[in-house]
């Protein structure tokens, strides 16, 4: 299982660059290593280079199918941002019983996990009376579920197969994420007015009687910005002082998890102003991303956004004649995905939990998104999130890993799952 993972991220599978890993590495192994009573391929995309594989175990009848869900794209790692790593993010390297590697956690790992647990399955020729499904797809990370997991999930669906229950193996770090955050973009363009530098008394200082100054002169849009963002950070604030949940907000149930809590967060991740350096900045911008939790309304928190931005506006002269601009950032929107801990797949899933690692399960809430919330709302098929490993352990970022030890776990957990929910 190691060694396919380790191999596994050698193919260097960004968002947009899929199809080798999927045709030349994943559909070889599931033809040639494994039983499946059949493989489809589901490619919609215009180039026809981004293909999505499914593979269907059948059961004898008379039981539950489940469905496993993946994604094989990851987030690039560009050559200039390789120096931040420990060692090189497509060589992967066993350390510390960990494999370090791009998409090691983020999640070929849990995808191998999957896969592992499936062919012990077939291997021990256990019979089963429900359907194993399983679909590895593109475009998650780049927000392609239109050619992604979308379709893949109605493949299934349009044969007739009922999926009363799918697992996605996002990192989890085990515990039985039920819920996620939804999130959109919102971009803030804040006006000034560019001058020579040298003027700078001018704009900021009272003058003699008849010498422009302040707004006639420029208007430097940095201290309007560092406003902007300090509203940012107490609109945060005061959302995540007034909503709360008892698994999202609380930070897992029925004992804590280990994310801590805090529902809503207000990302402002891009942050520019000025276009020469002997110029007072004339416009700024600011760009971002906030996550809210299913059970809150993302249009009144734009509307909230919208009123805290016209309220900064009306108390400064500038602003009330050239006002701050808001958009909703090419409507981008990730929405939330929901499921109640007491739903059969749930309860059944940690009871199996319990059973493989003596420990009581952890319903929470994942902090992220994940193509949940489209196989959910667009294939209507109740999705929760369980897998190894955790958004902390490098995802995005340099030097991500998955710990061995969780990630045999993993795939012990998903045996028995199906297991105890096919039958």
């Amino acid at each position: 299982m190691l060694e396919f993972l380790k191999e596994y991220i050698k193919h260097k599978s960004i968002s947009g660059q899929e199809k080798n890993v999927q045709l030349d590495f994943t559909k070889p192994f599931l033809e040639e290593k494994m039983k499946w009573s059949e493989i489809e391929v589901i490619d919609i995309s215009e180039e026809e280079n981004r293909p999505n594989l499914n593979a269907r175990l059948e059961g004898e009848g008379g039981g539950k199918n489940l469905l496993f869900n993946g994604h094989a794209d990851v987030v690039d790692v560009p050559k200039d941002r390789e120096k931040a790593w420990d060692s090189d993010p497509w060589e992967p390297i066993m350390k510390n019983n960990k494999i370090y590697g791009r998409g090691a956690n983020d999640m070929k790992g849990s995808n191998t996990a999957m896969l592992w647990a499936i062919k012990a399955i077939m291997e021990s020729n256990i019979s089963l009376k429900g359907d194993i499904l399983l679909s590895i797809v593109v475009g998650e990370e780049s927000a392609e579920q239109e050619i992604g997991t979308i379709p893949a999930v109605r493949s299934f669906l349009d044969q007739g197969i009922e999926i009363p229950f799918c697992i996605n193996g996002e990192p989890t770090n085990n515990e039985i994420h039920t819920k996620s955050a939804g999130t959109f973009d919102f971009r803030i363009t804040i006006p000034g007015k560019e001058v020579h530098t040298s003027q700078k008394n001018l704009i900021k200082y009272p003058q003699r009687f008849d010498i422009p100054v302040g707004k006639e002169v420029g208007v430097n849009v940095i201290p309007i910005m560092i406003k902007v963002l300090q509203k940012l950070e107490e609109l945060e604030h005061l959302w995540n002082m007034r909503y709360k949940d008892k698994i999202y907000g609380g930070g897992g149930f029925p004992k804590p998890d280990v994310q801590g809590v805090g529902p809503i967060s207000v990302c402002s991740t891009m942050v520019n102003a000025g276009e020469y350096i002997s110029s007072i900045p004339g416009e700024a911008e600011i760009e971002g991303q906030i996550y809210y939790p299913p059970f809150v309304d993302e249009n009144k928190l734009w509307k909230e956004l919208e009123e805290t931005m016209k309220g900064l506006s009306n108390t400064n002269d500038w602003l009330k004649e050239n006002p701050i601009e808001l958009e909703w950032k090419e409507k981008f929107h990730w929405p939330p995905y929901e499921v109640e801990p007491d739903h059969p797949g749930c309860q059944t899933l940690g009871k199996v939990v319990k059973e493989v690692t003596g420990q009581d399960p952890v319903y929470s809430g994942f902090k992220a998104v994940a193509d949940n919330a489209f196989i959910q709302k667009e294939c209507d098929v109740d999705t929760i999130s369980f897998g190894a490993g955790d958004l902390s352990m490098g995802s995005h970022g340099p030097n991500e890993y998955i710990p061995i030890e969780q990630l045999a776990k993993t795939a012990k957990v998903y045996a028995a799952m199906i297991q105890e929910w096919c039958n």
